[in-house]
Formats: structure tokens, sequence, C-alpha cells
């Protein structure tokens, strides 16, 4: 028995697209009107613009430290921190293996008389052949050669229109910047030697450089791998959600970031024990011929 349907059925089945709407001609396009006497024109052909908003040197509460700051509450502070001490730990476990493979590297070597492998009887020598070290010297020397040259390491390009003045303001900027890398900090082309010495060993090592309120200049440090702990989910250090840096001060220069408002003035228990190392650390230590004293310096971990 067939039923009679009150509306026809190919009702409202097909629904046509939407059309985009045309916008307006008023609201096409919106201008910032500014006053001729807000623009300062340089001599190198850029232009500063001075807006009536406060920046953050003009705002004493932008550069606040959150850790002092009384709008957080103490409990919710000491969560946050315990949530991330334990986010740490898991980025860690992450790591294991890889860390386990820098320092079956490092001892590999044969630096430090303590390679894996071989014959292990009563009176048998071990032989280690240095294919490894040798590799990783001829790699450091090649590549400091071409990241370091004798007139120093940076290089200009100009965009757009290559003029005149356009030119001298490059060649300055790369004088000034070969000056700092060459001679104002001093130590950066040996932490470079090294983090290029230990690169193949650990597959990708860091270089942290920043500004040093002491020395009145720029810094550089070399920061072994299992050192930087990233996320098991990172693809790469710039997009990891978090990095953390595995940081070793003694207790003077502890005390003297707390004094500079780095840190906060929190009591603290002097540390009598070496932090824990790394095996890749326990290898280095072994080929440097170092050895822990007890901890005289209060060294502790960050």
């Amino acid at each position: 028995m067939a039923e009679q349907f009150p509306i026809d059925q190919e009702f409202n089945r097909f629904v046509p697209g939407q059309q985009q709407e045309e916008p307006e001609e008023e609201d096409q396009e919106e201008e910032m009107q500014l006053d001729e006497s807000e623009l300062e024109e340089l001599p190198d052909g850029s232009v500063i613009v001075r807006m009536p908003v406060k920046g953050p040197k003009e705002n004493e509460d932008f550069y606040q430290n959150l850790a002092d700051s009384d709008d957080i509450d103490p409990l919710k502070m000491s969560m946050l921190a315990l949530k991330y001490i334990e986010l740490i730990e898991k980025d860690k476990k992450a790591r294991e293996q890889r860390d386990k493979q820098y320092e079956e590297g490092i001892r590999r070597t044969g630096l430090g008389n303590d390679a894996p492998g071989g014959a292990n009887f009563n009176g048998a020598s071990k032989v280690v052949h240095p294919v490894m070290a040798e590799a990783c010297v001829d790699f450091a020397a090649r590549a400091i050669k071409e990241l370091f040259p004798p007139d120093g390491p940076t290089r200009t390009k100009i965009l757009g229109d290559v003029t005149e003045e356009k030119t001298k303001v490059a060649e300055r900027k790369r004088d000034y910047m070969n000056w700092q890398l060459t001679q104002q900090m001093e130590e950066f082309r040996d932490e470079q030697e090294q983090m290029l010495t230990q690169l193949p060993l650990g597959g990708s090592q860091f270089m942290k450089i920043w500004y040093n309120d002491q020395k009145k200049r720029p810094c550089a440090q070399f920061l072994p791998i299992d050192n930087v702990l990233l996320p098991f989910a990172a693809g790469n250090f710039y997009t990891a959600q978090r990095v953390t840096e595995v940081d070793d001060l003694s207790q003077y220069e502890f005390k003297r970031r707390i004094d500079q408002g780095m840190y906060r003035d929190v009591s603290y228990i002097r540390a009598t024990m070496d932090p824990e190392q790394t095996g890749a650390q326990k290898a280095t230590d072994k080929i440097e011929g170092r050895s822990p004293n007890d901890n005289e310096d209060g060294v502790t971990r960050v």
C-alpha cells in the first residue's frame, strides 16, 4: 500500500553551495594614519616608528620574575615545580638508549682504557683500533677549517637592491661580529672545537651563547647532548614543547646568580656530594684524567 507524502520527496534534498559575498568597498582596505612627526628615517634607509604605546622598557612589570610575584599562590607554584620535575624525569628516561650509545661510542675510542669487547681472561692483552678516534679528529679538523676561517666565520648577504651605503653597513656588521667571535669571545673557538670532536659520537651537540652581565660580553659554552633533555615527541630542538638544560654550578656561581636576581633568594643547603653523572660524562672524565674531589666547591645541579 503506497502512502502519499505531504511534501515532495525531492524537497530540500540537494542543497546548493553557499556563494561568497563580496565585501563592501568601504571595508576592503584599512590604513593606519601616522603623523610625519612619529617617523624617524635613519641613514641606512630604515625607519623608526614612535607610537604612544608602552613597551617592555617603559613597563616595569614586564621583566618581573614570576617566581617572586605575589599574584601566584605558593602552593600552585610548588605543584607546578613538581609537575615539571616529573616531566623532566620522563624526558630523561625517554633518551636513555641514546645516552648509552653515546657512552659506548666514547669508550670505543680506547682513550680511556676501558673499551668494550675483546678477550677477557687473565694475561690477555687488549688492542683497540683507532678508527673511531681518528674519524672524530679528522671530522673536527675538516669542519673547523670551513666553519672558522682565519678572518672570521661571519659573512653578509644583502637582500634587495645593492647600494654603496648598504654595502658599507654590511661590512661594518661583518667586521664587528668577526671581532666578537675571534677576539672578544676568547673561548668561542675552543668550545666549538670540543663540540665538533664530540659531534660524530653523539649525533647532535649544542652550543650555548648568552650575554654575561659580569663579563659585559657574550659568552659561549659547549653543551653535550646528554645535558639537554627533550620530550620523546619532539622532532627537533626548535619545535620542542619544552627544553631542559642540566647545569652543574659551584656554590660561588649559584650564590652569584641569586644576587643578580636570576634565581629566587631561598634557603638552600650546601651540596656535599657530587651530582650524579651520566655514563658519557664518566667516560669523558676517564679520558681527561679527572676524578671526583669530594665536592669541595659545593657543586649543585640546577
